[in-house]
């Protein structure tokens, strides 16, 4: 039973590394290349007809000679370019609506930049915490959000995990609404066992719900409330 509680608790840890991603120095070139207001980036035909089903497509990319494993995951937002941009920029209220997140503390802000403490509440009480920096790029038609983990002095490796950088890109979609993709590497570090594969590949199955939990924001925000007109 020890046994079966330390993976459980493994497979956690690798799982929130993945799902929140959720962004030392400046930051570098972008995981990918593309603009701020690309909205439509290279969907096959398959999954074009899933995300017009309103369904979200998960996908792996193959970074041969990287340690961790690289996942995206696209869905449909109905919501205008500036409703998803605060929501996804809406740090504060991280606990209210993405995936694993207890508590968030904002160390600064601006229009572009902000730097976030994010502390993690994961199954069987084990308790995570990164620092991400943001960087928000705005364009005519979306905009693109890249996070990466920056260090946190004080903490032991066992503290936090050992990588996590992304993105979400976010544009309007020729069908309708926006189209948001999220792109997240996360390396959980050591994985005692020999289980780090087995826990990224569980991990992955984390991915779609980070976009949910936006979707499911912006329809509280637009949702009426008692007593409006």
């Amino acid at each position: 039973m020890l046994r079966a509680a330390l993976l459980g608790t493994l497979l956690a840890c690798a799982a929130h590394a993945i799902a929140v991603g959720a962004a030392a120095g400046p930051v570098g070139p972008c995981p990918q290349a593309g603009s701020a207001d690309a909205g439509d980036p290279a969907l096959s035909t398959a999954e074009r007809a899933e995300v017009l089903k309103g369904r979200i497509v998960l996908r792996e990319v193959r970074e041969p000679g990287r340690k961790g494993r690289t996942f995206e995951a696209f869905g449909v937002l109905l919501a205008t370019v500036d409703e998803a941009l605060a929501v996804i920029t809406d740090y504060r209220c991280y606990p209210e609506f993405m995936p694993r997140v207890k508590r968030t503390v904002v160390m600064e802000e601006s229009p572009t930049v902000a730097l976030v403490e994010q502390h993690l509440k994961l199954p069987l009480g084990v308790d995570k915490r990164c620092r991400l920096r943001y960087v928000i790029r705005r364009g005519d038609e979306g905009f693109r959000v890249d996070w990466e983990k920056m260090p946190w002095p004080g903490l032991t490796p066992g503290q936090t995990i050992a990588e996590t950088t992304g993105y979400w890109q976010v544009g309007r979609f020729p069908e309708g609404g926006l189209l948001a993709l999220y792109h997240v590497y996360t390396d959980p570090g050591k994985v005692p066992l020999g289980m780090k594969g087995l826990a990224l590949s569980f991990s992955k199955h984390e991915i779609p719900k980070v976009v949910e939990g936006v979707r499911q924001r912006l329809r509280s925000i637009a949702a009426p409330r008692p007593g409006r007109s």
